[in-house]
């Protein structure tokens, strides 16, 4: 069976045995256009927690009705071939969470 290519934003459960429990979710980040790489992008996500002044760095999501927090700082690459069936898209969060890349890159 040939799984279609995943999507910018779609969220997925982590299997890892070992982060599972600590990070449920998977969100991409990788951009549509760069799907066919080996690699992708991906933050995890977790219980709700802020670090004071830096809301925007964390936006609050939902996913099967439960608030997470997007960890971009603990974005990392993975193996394409392990990124599951996606259980939710985040789409229309696209301004939040390019807002949190940013800061994490240009500081804006």
């Amino acid at each position: 069976m040939v799984r279609r290519p995943f999507r910018q934003f779609d969220v997925f459960k982590n299997t890892d045995k070992r982060s599972g429990a600590a990070h449920p979710y998977l969100i991409v980040l990788q951009s549509d256009a760069i799907a066919a790489l080996d690699t992708c992008i991906v933050a995890p996500l977790v219980p709700p927690r802020t670090i004071e002044y830096l809301e925007r760095l964390l936006p609050v999501v939902t996913v099967k009705r439960r608030n997470y927090v997007i960890a971009i700082p603990d974005m990392a690459a993975m193996p394409s071939s392990a990124v599951g069936e996606p259980v939710a898209n985040l789409e229309n969060e696209r301004y939040r969470i390019v807002a949190a890349i940013d800061l994490v890159f240009t500081g804006i």
